[in-house]
C-alpha cells in the first residue's frame, strides 16, 4: 500500500495560480527584453550614426582634412563632443584611412582597423553604415558617416562607437528593475492565489475533491436506499435533489431527469415555495399526492443565516398503513375482545346472580338467548359475507359501536363473494366511514335515540354497492361537494383527508361516490365496477 502523501488542493491552487504567474511573467519579461535589447540596440547605432554626422558637418573638421596646417584642432575638438556624447570614441580619418582623431592619442596618424576594412570602403563611396564590431577600443557598435568639402567632394569619414558591454551594462540595470517588478507580482499572486485557495476550500467546507467525491456517491446512495421521497429546491423553486422513492411517488418514470424542473410543474401541491417565502417548518402534513394520501415534512435550508432552498420529505401513507395492518388487525382484535369481554362479564354476573337465585330455567333460557345470537351473527357474515377481512373489520366496528352506545347494523341482503373485489378499498371505504359516523354521533349530545348505522353491501353482475347510511347530525351543508377536497373538515386541523382519499381511490378505478347529508343523518354510496 502507498505511503505516498496526496498534495491538498489549497496546495494545488497555489500551485497551480503561481505556476500560471510565472509563466506568464517568464513570456511577458522574454518578449519585453527582446523588444528592449533590440531598441536599445538600434537607438545606440542611430545614435551613433547622428553624433557621426553631426561631427562630419563641422567647418572645422573639413578645414582640417584639407589644410596640414589645421589638422591639430580636429583632436580636442572631437575629444570634447566625445566625452559631452559620452561615446567610446569619435574617429576622424581621411580618405586614405588614416586617423586625425582618437581617444588614444598615440593612434593619430595610424590606420584605421583592417578588421572594418569592407565597411570603411562602402562609407568611401558615400554610404552610411551602421555596424557592430570589433576595434582597437574593443566590441563596439559604430555609425560611419562620409564627410565632404564645400564642394561636396568627400574627403574623409567620421566613426562614432558605443562599446556593447556599456550598453549591456545598462540592460542589465533596467532587467534588475523589471525583474523587481516581476518579483512583486508574483508576490501579490502567491497572496492572491492563497486568499483564493483559503476562499475555495471555506465554501467546499474545507474538504478535499476526494472527499466531496465520496460524500456525493454517499449522500446519493443513501437518497435512493431512502423509503421516503425526497424533493429538494432552490430559491427560485427550480428542483435540485429528486430520489427514486419520490419519482416512484409521483410516477415518474426513475430514467427521467427531473432537476432543474420547477417544483410547481411536477407537484403543484408541495407548498415548498412558502417554506422559502417564510422559512416556516411543517412536519408530519398530511398531503395527497395523485392518488396516494402522504405524509409530508418541510423544512427550509439555511446558509449564512438566509433561506437559499426546501426540502420536503414524504411518504406513501398507504405504505404506512401496509405495515400497520397487522398491528391494527391485532388493536381491532383486542378491541373486538375487550368489547366481548365487557358483554360477557355483564352476562356471567346476570347468570351468578341467578343461579344463586336458584332461578335455573332462567339461566338457562339466557345461556341459549346468547348462543343463538352470535350463532346467528356468525351464520349471517358467514353464508352472505364470506370475505374473512369484510367480515372482521364489520365485527370489530360492530363491537365498537356497543362500546360507544351505538348500533351498527348489517343489511340482511348484503353479500360479497371470497375474494372480495377491490378488497383493499372496500376495507378503506367501510372503515374510514363507520368510523366518520361512530365519531358524528358519539359527539351528538341532542339526540334522544341511540344512534344507528346500517351498512349495505351489494354484490351485482357489473358493480359491487356500498351504502352506509346514519342517523347522525349530518354534514354541514354550507360544504357541499367541497367535502372531498383535500383538507376540507369540521374536526380541526391534520384532518379532511379521508373522504378525499377515498373520491380518488374510486376514481381511479372508474367507480361513483356520493354523500347525502340532512339533519337526520348522512348517507354515503359508492359504486365498484368489477
Amino acid at each position: 500500500m502507498s505511503n505516498k502523501k496526496k498534495m491538498r488542493l489549497r496546495s494545488k491552487i497555489n500551485l497551480l495560480v503561481l505556476l500560471n504567474i510565472v509563466l506568464v511573467l517568464l513570456l511577458v519579461m522574454s518578449a519585453l527584453s527582446y523588444i528592449i535589447v533590440e531598441r536599445k540596440f538600434k537607438e545606440a547605432g542611430d545614435r551613433a550614426l547622428f553624433i557621426a554626422r553631426t561631427v562630419a558637418s563641422l567647418p572645422q573638421v573639413a578645414h582640417g582634412l584639407k589644410d596640414p596646417d589645421l589638422s591639430s584642432a580636429i583632436q580636442p575638438l572631437v575629444e570634447s563632443l566625445r566625452k559631452q556624447a559620452n561615446a567610446e570614441f569619435i574617429v576622424v580619418a581621411n580618405m586614405d584611412l588614416i586617423r586625425y582623431s582618437h581617444p588614444n592619442p598615440n593612434n593619430i596618424g595610424q590606420h584605421l582597423s583592417w578588421e572594418d576594412y569592407e565597411i570603411d570602403q562602402k562609407v568611401l563611396q558615400g554610404e552610411d553604415v551602421i555596424a557592430t564590431s570589433t576595434g582597437s577600443l574593443g566590441y563596439s557598435i559604430r555609425g560611419k558617416t562620409p564627410v565632404y568639402d564645400t564642394n561636396h567632394n568627400q574627403i574623409g569619414l567620421v566613426s562614432v562607437g558605443f562599446l556593447v558591454h556599456d550598453i549591456w551594462q545598462e540592460l542589465l540595470s533596467l532587467f534588475i528593475r523589471s525583474s523587481l517588478i516581476g518579483l512583486i507580482a508574483l508576490l501579490s499572486g502567491f497572496v492572491g492565489a492563497h486568499l483564493l485557495s483559503g476562499h475555495i476550500k471555506k465554501q467546499i467546507f474545507n474538504m478535499e475533491p476526494d472527499e466531496i467525491a465520496f460524500l456525493t456517491q454517499e449522500q446519493a446512495a443513501i437518497l435512493n436506499s431512502t423509503r421516503e421521497g425526497i424533493i429538494a429546491i432552490n430559491s427560485d423553486g427550480k428542483i435540485t435533489t429528486c430520489n427514486r422513492e419520490a419519482k416512484k411517488i409521483l410516477e415518474i418514470m426513475e430514467e427521467e431527469d427531473v432537476i432543474g424542473a420547477d417544483i410547481n410543474s411536477i407537484l403543484p401541491s408541495s407548498r415548498l415555495y412558502d417554506v422559502v417565502r417564510d422559512g416556516t417548518i411543517y412536519n408530519d402534513k398530511p398531503m395527497i399526492i395523485g392518488n396516494t394520501l402522504s405524509i409530508t415534512n418541510r423544512v427550509p435550508v439555511y446558509s449564512n443565516n438566509k433561506v437559499v432552498g426546501a426540502v420536503a420529505t414524504f411518504r406513501d401513507k398507504l405504505q404506512l398503513d401496509q405495515m400497520d395492518h397487522r398491528l391494527a388487525d391485532i388493536g381491532q382484535y383486542a378491541d373486538s375482545l375487550r368489547s366481548q369481554r365487557h358483554e360477557f362479564m355483564n352476562k356471567l354476573h346476570l347468570i351468578s346472580g341467578l343461579i344463586k337465585m336458584k332461578e335455573y330455567e332462567l339461566v338457562n333460557e339466557l345461556i341459549e338467548e346468547i348462543n343463538e345470537e352470535q350463532q346467528n351473527l356468525l351464520d349471517s357474515f358467514l353464508t352472505k359475507i364470506r370475505d374473512p377481512a369484510i367480515v372482521g373489520l364489520l365485527i370489530g366496528k360492530i363491537n365498537r359501536a356497543k362500546e360507544l352506545g351505538l348500533h351498527v347494523l348489517i343489511d340482511t341482503k348484503s353479500s360479497l363473494p371470497n375474494p372480495c373485489p377491490h378488497r383493499d378499498i372496500v376495507v378503506t371505504i367501510l372503515g374510514n366511514a363507520i368510523e366518520n359516523s361512530l365519531e358524528a354521533m358519539s359527539g351528538n349530545k341532542s339526540a334522544s335515540l341511540p344512534g344507528t348505522i346500517t351498512v349495505s353491501l351489494l354484490n351485482t353482475t357489473d358493480d359491487l354497492n356500498i351504502v352506509i347510511r346514519d342517523s347522525g347530525p349530518g354534514i354541514d351543508p354550507q360544504l357541499g361537494e367541497d367535502i372531498f377536497n383535500d383538507g376540507v373538515t369540521t374536526k380541526g386541523s391534520g384532518r379532511g383527508f379521508g373522504l378525499a382519499l377515498l373520491s380518488r381511490l374510486v376514481a381511479n378505478i372508474g367507480g361513483k361516490l356520493s354523500m347525502d347529508s340532512s339533519s337526520s343523518g348522512a348517507t354515503l354510496v359508492v359504486s365498484l365496477p368489477k
